[in-house]
């Protein structure tokens, strides 16, 4: 990530998932909880549907090549 980028403290964060089972990154996955969050979303279902409505919103700054997570990824996750 540049080290200019907006969102690089969130690839500090440490990732305790299983690597193999790792499809979608743990940035993206925090980065598409707090935009959803601040935009007015305040459960999984929203948080979830934010994501699948802003997609191309949220690739100018994250990792979405898998697309967004699912809503009980994003909850296992966070």
């Amino acid at each position: 990530m540049n080290e200019k980028h907006p969102f690089m403290h969130f690839s500090i964060i440490p990732d305790y998932r299983q690597g193999g089972k790792v499809n979608h990154k743990l940035s993206g996955i925090i980065l598409l909880t707090i935009c959803a969050v601040i935009s007015g979303q305040d459960d999984w279902d929203g948080i979830a549907d934010f994501g699948d409505n802003r997609l191309v919103f949220l690739k100018l700054f994250g990792d979405f090549y898998q697309g967004v997570s699912s809503k009980s990824t994003i909850v296992r996750t966070m």
